[in-house]
């Protein structure tokens, strides 16, 4: 990824971009390609089932400090996710690639 040899002065990454994916092609975007809506739809879903789950055993079992820490982590998973999604409806989307990278760290 090169900001340098966009045309126009456009910029692909950053909290500046100015691409769209009819101006800039996809290789210039932070993540280099377009993340699967299907797939970050169902890992999201399948995230929500489990803290579901987390939640009626963490009642049922009182195991209460566990509990808060696998709901913390299913919540940052769902956050990561929905950047993905952004990222899908716009690439070029700084926020959706910040989104994105809290599912990493």
């Amino acid at each position: 990824m090169d900001n340098n040899k966009l045309p126009n002065n456009l910029v692909g990454y950053g909290p500046n971009t100015n691409c769209t994916l009819q101006l800039c092609p996809i290789d210039s975007s932070a993540l280099e390609y377009r993340p699967s809506l299907a797939a970050s739809g169902t890992i999201i879903s399948l995230f929500v089932l489990t803290m579901v789950i987390h939640i009626a055993q963490g009642f049922h079992w009182k195991t209460w400090g566990f509990m808060v820490a696998m709901l913390l982590g299913c919540v940052d998973e769902i956050v990561g996710y929905s950047g993905r999604i952004m990222l899908y409806y716009n690439p070029f989307s700084f926020g959706g690639f910040l989104l994105n990278q809290s599912k990493t760290a």
